[in-house]
């Protein structure tokens, strides 16, 4: 499972936040509401661009039937944590794991937790497809320096890429230096892959728009594509055969090994966002990698929250794009998502004030748009079979916040989790894990095995500290 591009559209939406200089457009921006403020702070981390030119025509499709009332949740209870996984745990799970304190750690089926650094350092990871390795970040500092590569059973750490190898990197002439960005691996294979990004004293964040390639047996770096070549982001397809390059203009297709550049598949203009945190577009793979999908916001969705978004379709073949839906959010808020197999659509409409939402679940053949939810509402992820979804609902002040599986049709579940799960992620069937902490200073975190509808096993107890935890997972 590929979490790095997460990892990434926070690193951004942190950094820039934070730091980069006003843009001119700022200016122009329409006073904002406090009502408003809730859902602004929820759009900063869709990553998403509008688009600037039209796709040669084709069929749109239209929604021929109304919304359909909220179906009334018929929950199930959240039931308590046991202390040991069952025997009947099933599948070969594999995960990768930080702790508070910055170390990395690894945990397999029917094993117990093993730590593989003591450094305290650990800033970013991704596992390894066959789940044999993991490439990771070391920072000093708040500055990521190095990369690193380390079996997962604590043997052979090595370092791939030095902080001199870093300074040596051309980068503007304003800039402090280059860090690593985006880690990843190809689908499939034993390479690793990652981007990188110039950093400032002042404000200011510059991403690298290249692609960089490690051998995981040898560790020796190459350069697929030079800076100014790739992209903020990439999404490679399912076999790794073909990779998606995303900047804040543009989506380009090319093979994994570089040839056959598709340039301008879908152009974008900016997103007028209220935040100074680019947004990439977040394409979505069909499983035979002969298409994708991608959300395209409206420009200004809270100066011109009539102003509809839509859903196009691009060809890897590299034809011509087309738009296949439209909906509207009616203002800020989660944003909207396309399913793994393409063919439904979750979106979050505002309705009225104060950060009240509808979850809509849309056919993405035009065919229905149904009202699945309503309240404040917040998306968490797809389950990976693609028509079950994970969202969150807040109650009234002081209430917990409660976590539900939703499927059209079906009426929501309420997941026997936690009420705050953070970084939950599906892992197969009925199952799924999250990470939940204490609430102590500083927190105590807890790395759980959800199950639809059945009890939370316990994967680790993780140690507290300064950093929040996250995973990555191959089964």
């Amino acid at each position: 499972m590929n979490r790095a591009i997460a990892s990434v559209s926070l690193l951004l939406v942190l950094l820039l936040a934070a730091c980069s200089p006003q843009g001119p457009q700022a200016s122009q921006a329409p006073q904002v509401d406090t009502d408003s403020l809730g859902t602004i702070a929820a759009a900063t981390v869709d990553a998403l661009l509008a688009l600037t030119q039209t796709a040669q025509a084709q069929p749109e499709a239209t929604l021929t039937q109304p919304p359909t009332p909220a179906l009334t949740p018929e929950v199930t209870p959240a039931v308590a944590a046991t202390a040991e996984l069952p025997a009947d745990a099933g599948m070969d799970l594999k995960v990768a794991y930080s702790d508070g304190q910055g170390n990395l750690w690894f945990w397999q089926s029917g094993s117990d937790p093993l730590q593989l650094t003591a450094s305290g350092d650990v800033a970013d990871f991704a596992l390894s497809p066959d789940g044999g390795k993991i490439f990771f970040a070391r920072a000093a500092g708040y500055v990521t320096d190095s990369l690193w590569l380390i079996d997962t059973d604590g043997s052979n750490e090595r370092e791939v890429m030095a902080a001199a190898d870093f300074e040596a990197l051309d980068r503007p002439a304003q800039a402090s230096g280059t860090s690593p960005a985006q880690l990843g691996w190809v689908p499939g294979s034993a390479t690793a892959v990652f981007t990188t990004y110039h950093y400032f004293d002042g404000p200011g964040f510059d991403p690298g728009d290249d692609l960089r390639l490690v051998n995981g047996s040898t560790g020796a770096v190459t350069t697929l594509l030079e800076p100014g070549e790739g992209g903020g982001m990439y999404f490679y397809s399912p076999d790794g055969a073909q990779i998606a390059l995303v900047t804040p203009n543009q989506i380009d297709l090319i093979n994994s090994d570089g040839s056959n550049r598709r340039g301008g598949v879908l152009v974008y203009e900016d997103i007028l966002m209220y935040t100074e945190s680019p947004f990439y577009a977040q394409p979505v793979w069909a499983a035979d990698g002969s298409r994708l999908r991608v959300v395209i916001p409206a420009k200004d969705r809270l100066g011109n929250p009539d102003e509809p978004g839509s859903v196009w379709e691009v060809p890897a073949a590299g034809g011509a794009a087309f738009k296949v839906l439209e909906f509207s959010t009616n203002g800020l808020g989660p944003g909207a998502f396309v399913s793994p197999d393409l063919n439904t659509l979750v979106y979050f409409q505002n309705v009225g004030t104060g950060g009240q939402q509808e979850l809509h679940i849309a056919s993405l053949d035009g065919s229905a748009d149904e009202v699945y939810a309503s309240g404040s509402l917040n998306w968490v992820g797809w389950a990976e079979d693609g028509p079950r979804f994970v969202w969150t609902q807040f109650g009234q002040v002081g209430a917990d916040r409660q976590a539900y599986l939703g499927q059209a049709g079906q009426s929501p579940v309420l997941l026997g989790a936690p009420q705050s799960p953070l970084d939950l992620a599906w892992v197969a069937g009925d199952r799924f894990l999250f990470l939940d902490n204490d609430g102590g200073a500083p927190p105590a975190w807890t790395l759980y095995l959800g199950t639809v509808g059945g009890p939370n096993q316990v994967v680790a107890e993780i140690a507290a500290g300064n950093q929040i935890p996250r995973f990555d997972f191959v089964h």
